[in-house]
């Protein structure tokens, strides 16, 4: 749909969202779907609810969900405790209905053919969860935000939260409010991007995707020629307090406008660009 709006053959997303999940999902277009691996690397806030009491097959309610124990006995304060103790790196066995894959076909494809198959655990890291709310019964709810990193499930953090507090745990709701530097206030409803005269308004500078790369300055000369595709001389090496001889480090280079020539590693003071993103125009 992007595509069509925008009238642009490659358009690429940096993240997925399961079906019943909605917020923050960040389009590239053009040369910039060469930066979706930039976006993958920064961290994302969710903001979600957890129902404590009942399972399901999926981890949430799209599947069939039962009750189990009561959870009336719970209180905000053994929520928030035994959430603390999934901060930070935690192993998660990916659910069934994932984007995993397994001998190259997706899990939720199995899934859906009423197929289970062993899964190995990852490690996933949840850097901050803060308990906003807590509604106590015999389903209790709790609604957290969490900031975690690439490849944590929340599917999977209700169902072993669930377990840790031993009345089992689903995935209620589930909205992305960040991702890196993109923000849900700010971004555009699809709705509003296809009915838009002008869509191609509301795309992003693409050095948005990688600012937390330290960046370096060239001359009108330099960028020129890496705009080529040329290793070039830098004058000056990105300034980060301690620099280890002859290690190469991945840097964003700028042209004499701003704007974003090329990704590439600076050793020394030579620069070799990997990827140009601003190439020489006609």
């Amino acid at each position: 749909m992007a595509r069509r709006a925008l009238g642009e053959r490659h358009v690429g997303h940096a993240g997925t969202l399961d079906p019943a999940a909605s917020g923050v999902l960040p389009l590239c277009v053009g040369r910039a779907t060469r930066l979706v691996e930039y976006i993958l690397r920064q961290p994302k806030t969710y903001h979600a609810r957890l129902r404590l009491g009942e399972v399901s097959d999926t981890g949430d309610l799209e599947g069939e969900v039962r009750r189990t124990e009561s959870a009336a006995h719970l209180t905000e304060a053994d929520v928030a405790a035994a959430l603390e103790q999934f901060v930070g790196i935690v192993q998660q066995v990916p659910p069934m209905h994932s984007a995993v894959r397994h001998q190259g076909r997706h899990l939720y494809e199995l899934a859906r053919q009423g197929l289970t198959v062993e899964r190995k655990s990852r490690p996933a890291e949840i850097r901050r969860i803060t308990l906003r709310s807590f509604s106590p019964g015999e389903v209790a709810e709790a609604e957290v935000e969490v900031v975690c990193g690439r490849g944590t499930y929340l599917r999977v953090l209700a169902t072993d939260l669930g377990q840790r507090l031993g009345v089992g745990g689903v995935l209620a709701w589930l909205e992305r409010t960040e991702y890196g530097p993109f923000k849900l206030t700010e971004a555009v409803r699809l709705d509003d991007l296809l009915a838009s005269p002008d869509p191609r308004s509301y795309l992003l500078p693409p050095e948005l995707a990688v600012e937390m790369v330290p960046r370096i300055d060239l001359l009108p000369a330099g960028a020129l020629a890496v705009q080529r595709g040329q290793s070039v001389w830098i004058q000056r090496a990105p300034d980060l307090g301690v620099e280890v001889p002859g290690q190469s480090l991945e840097v964003r280079a700028h042209g004499p406008d701003g704007r974003l020539v090329a990704l590439g590693e600076v050793t020394g003071l030579r620069f070799r660009p990997t990827k140009v993103l601003l190439p020489i125009s006609g």
